[in-house]
């Protein structure tokens, strides 16, 4: 079986009243890490909870042993997103001002991948 692909960092959020799905896809051979944002339903938000997924865990501190992802924007309210990775992958989502949101992107930073569906 051919594990190429890994899926790391995994859970649900909510934010603003919307709800997304965090995955994490990793691909070591290639150095491929990536967060995607996938919107989904307060439905499946609460279905996929009852099946046991996490949810994000959402914080006002960087984490001293994460990695810095992404930049998330959603209705005004921005992120840094860092993976964590202990005992377990864990995405964290720090707040940040929306005006330090735009200036790491403008520095460089990527803007996380959003799925509307």
């Amino acid at each position: 079986m051919n594990n190429a692909i890994e899926i790391g960092a995994h859970c649900v959020v909510r934010i603003n009243g919307r709800f997304f799905l965090v995955v994490e896809i990793e691909v070591e051979s290639l150095n491929i890490e990536e967060f995607v944002f996938i919107r989904i339903s307060e439905r499946e938000f609460r279905a996929l909870i009852r099946e046991g997924v996490q949810r994000c865990t959402i914080s006002n501190r960087v984490p001293t042993n994460g990695e810095f992802i992404c930049v998330l924007i959603v209705d005004g309210q921005a992120f840094a997103v860092f993976d964590v990775e202990n005992n377990v992958d864990e995405a964290v989502l720090v707040r940040i001002s929306l005006e330090r949101a735009e200036n790491l992107i403008r520095r460089g930073a990527r803007r996380c991948n959003v799925i509307n569906r």
